[in-house]
């Protein structure tokens, strides 16, 4: 849970840091942008189950992020995510993370851009199995891959498909993602 309250912290200073971004944009192409998703995502959790109990589930999640965009094509990216609780039968499992990313955006045309998406989340888990409980926390490598739909000169939206795999917890997401650039 302490790496969560950085969370405030890296905000706070992508904040601070994309007021002179913004000004730069004019010059260079450089801006900040702060945005937020919700996805849905699947769950497949082999790790702490026994053969007969495996935490298989739908669920959504939501998202808040914060990045840089040194231009239209190449972008670092810092976010929160929260799966929220899972449950089948007698397993639980709640999920967050931090995450850091690098994002490489091809534009097609000026509207339209596929990226590819790479980082490492820092995540936080709590999981139950009847009486027994356990919790733990880590870091491992995600990836994603994506559309930004440029519909303003401030304005965004991305369809995005990432993977996680947290020990031995695979999840895919889908998400909608709107982001406001400076």
């Amino acid at each position: 849970m302490n790496k969560l309250l950085h969370v405030p912290l890296i905000l706070a200073g992508l904040s601070i840091t994309s007021v002179g971004m913004a000004a730069e944009r004019n010059d260079g192409g450089a801006s900040a942008y702060i945005g937020g998703s919700i996805g849905y995502y699947r769950i497949n959790d082999d790790d702490f189950l026994d053969e007969d109990d495996r935490l298989k589930d739908n669920r959504t999640a939501w998202r808040g992020y914060a990045g840089l965009e040194a231009n239209r094509i190449v972008a670092i990216e810092a976010a929160y995510t929260d799966f929220g609780k899972t449950t089948d039968s007698d397993a639980d499992m709640e999920l967050t993370g931090l995450s850091a990313a690098v994002l490489v955006s091809i534009p097609l045309i000026p509207i339209i851009a596929p990226y590819g998406k790479i980082g490492v989340m820092f995540w936080d888990r709590d999981r139950t199995l009847g009486p027994l409980s356990s919790s733990d926390d880590g870091n491992d490598i995600f990836f994603g891959l994506g559309t930004r739909f440029t519909v303003t000169n401030h304005f965004d939206i991305r369809l995005e498909y990432e993977r996680y795999a947290i020990d031995d917890t695979d999840i895919d997401m889908a998400s909608l993602n709107l982001q406001f650039r400076f």
